[in-house]
């Protein structure tokens, strides 16, 4: 069964920058508030690709029933608020929003220990995961140490993986 997640902006546009929103449909149930559809805006390829798929119905559309945390812009506050709500796991990319999520208990992941899952999943290669990292990088929308850290821990799983030999 798949686990449920909701995510903010942020991570929605890395997801689709970088073709991943695939593999999040293969691992989760998704749903996304209608504050983060509408901080993502009206004609751009990312907002566009999720109005699809929750046409579609393959991302549901939900809502937080109250508003525990108030700080941070409103996708960010709607995603952690239902993600608190209804024990759904936060994929976010923004930092402060990112560590009040974590102090609050909600389980977070970012789009580069994603990424980082994917290759030690052998579902992605390693040129892939350094390819999305490298645009992360050059895009600066991401916190530099995440990315130095995804960077290690690639080299850690290729590290294992030759002396298991099966190197990628």
């Amino acid at each position: 069964m798949k686990r449920r997640a909701t995510f903010d902006s942020s991570f929605w546009v890395h997801a689709v920058y970088l073709d991943l929103v695939d593999f999040l449909l293969d691992d989760y149930v998704l749903a996304c508030s209608p504050a983060v559809e509408r901080e993502l805006g009206g004609e751009n390829p990312t907002a566009s690709k999720l109005r699809a798929l929750c046409a579609q119905g393959r991302i549901q559309r939900a809502k937080a029933r109250a508003e525990k945390v108030k700080l941070y812009g409103l996708g960010e506050r709607a995603a952690i608020n239902l993600a608190l709500e209804q024990s759904l796991l936060l994929l976010i990319d923004d930092w402060r929003p990112y560590q009040a999520a974590e102090a609050l208990g909600i389980e977070t992941v970012n789009s580069v220990a994603y990424l980082v899952h994917l290759f030690a999943r052998s579902r992605l290669s390693a040129d892939r995961v350094l390819s999305g990292l490298a645009k992360l990088i050059k895009r600066r929308t991401i916190r530099p140490e995440w990315t130095t850290a995804g960077l290690a821990l690639v080299a850690e799983i290729r590290r294992q993986q030759t002396k298991e030999g099966k190197a990628s």
